[in-house]
Order: C-alpha cells, then structure tokens, then sequence
C-alpha cells in the first residue's frame, strides 16, 4: 500500500511543522507583578505579563495537540502497512 507511506509522510512533516510553530510562540522573558497590600498583607496580584503569557501557552498548547494527533495518525498509518505488508 504505496499511499499508506505517503500519507504517513505528510502526517509526520505536518506533525513537525506544527511543532516548529509551537516552539517559535513568543513567551515574556521578564514579569511585572503589581500588588495591592491591605493591613500588611497582600490581597491583590496582578500583571498584563502574565495575561500575555497565558495566551501563549495556549497556543503552544493547540500547536502541540495538532501536532500529537499529526504524529498519531502517521504512527496508525505505518503501523497499517506494517499488518498489510
């Protein structure tokens, strides 16, 4: 099954396309923490750092999970050809 190598081939390209795509997501190399103190204590954190850098996990987070399922199908397709081979 010469088309079971090929699709194969394009899942495992696809696969480490979307994996170059996550590791070239930009991610803040520094924080800025704002806190607000009541009585000594501290009862309010926040940073726009940190809502930059939520956003780009999760888009490392959906490159990476398209780029798992890409490697899966290309694994399930080679074992295929294996069993028919």
């Amino acid at each position: 099954m010469h088309w079971l190598n090929i699709f194969s081939a394009l899942f495992a390209a696809l696969a480490a396309i979307l994996w170059l795509l996550s590791a070239r997501v930009k991610t803040p190399e520094t924080f800025s923490v704002h806190g607000v103190s009541v009585g000594g204590s501290v009862s309010s954190v926040h940073s726009k750092d940190f809502a930059i850098l939520a956003n780009a996990l999760k888009k490392q987070s959906r490159f990476s999970a398209w780029a798992a399922v890409c490697a899966g199908f290309a694994a399930a397709l080679q074992a295929v050809e294996l069993l028919l081979a």
